[in-house]
């Protein structure tokens, strides 16, 4: 973890307040996807979290949706203006190469991690299916999307791809004989609540990354903790500092 001054390259509206944030600048440690990084924007105080969404020697992606105060401040900023930074922080996913058939799911924001993860999945040549769901076609952004992926979309709404939730989608590939070797999810609690079911049921691995709100995103404050199974039934952990990714299996869902 370091504080670092990043360069705004780009900062481009997609869709429903979506918005991608291309950066400038370098970590002395390469981030792993799953981590994210706490970005200064004045005049508030506490910095805010934002999962990686893209890395490569010199350059950083964000992917944010506006959704208060400080968002709407960082979608008014423009290239060649500096960000402060702290990063990278958290766990990511953990990834083995013996996993030769992956299933990514995610939904709103919580795509950004598995687009990095995506990306690193792409250069170890594995056969990655990412399940994207929305609330309607207007919410997925395709122009960001990495190639190479077999993508298979879901639209509460039925106005593209699947009709229906993410979750229950991508169960309907695993009950046609698709089997995973591992599931990687990232979006609302819900989901990846039933996530960790499905993951329960057909005994698939499944790592997810939580959302929870983070104050010091460094494991000082606990604010952002979640319960985690243990011998004594359960305790609290960091969602900031020994996550965000967790073994779904390891979360007490509520």
């Amino acid at each position: 973890m370091e504080a670092k001054k990043f360069i705004i390259r780009k900062n481009l509206y997609l869709t429903d307040k979506l918005f991608l944030l291309e950066l400038e600048g370098t970590f002395s440690q390469k981030p792993h996807p799953g981590q994210f990084i706490h970005i200064k924007i004045e005049p508030f105080f506490l910095r805010r979290p934002f999962s990686i969404a893209g890395y490569k020697e010199g350059f950083l992606k964000v992917l944010y949706r506006t959704t208060g105060r400080a968002t709407d401040v960082l979608k008014t900023k423009k290239e060649g203006e500096v960000l402060d930074i702290i990063g990278p922080l958290g766990r990511g996913f953990p990834v083995k190469n013996s996993q030769k058939n992956v299933y990514l799911v995610g939904g709103g924001t919580g795509i950004a991690p598995l687009l990095f993860l995506s990306e690193e999945l792409l250069k170890n040549n594995l056969h990655t299916t990412f399940f994207y769901g929305a609330k309607t076609t207007k919410e997925i952004v395709f122009n960001i999307l990495p190639y190479g992926v077999r993508y298979i979309f879901s639209t509460d709404d039925g106005s593209y791809g699947n009709k229906g939730v993410v979750s229950k989608v991508m169960e309907r590939y695993i009950k046609k004989g698709e089997i995973p070797d591992v599931i990687y999810a990232g979006g609302p609690y819900e989901m990846l609540k039933k996530i960790a079911e499905i993951s329960e049921k057909w005994n698939i691995p499944a790592f997810v990354s939580m959302e929870n709100r983070m104050a010091c995103g460094t494991g000082i404050c606990y604010g952002c903790v979640t319960k985690i199974k243990s011998k004594k039934g359960w305790e609290y952990k960091r969602v900031c500092k020994d996550g965000p990714v967790f073994n779904s299996k390891e979360v007490l869902w509520e």
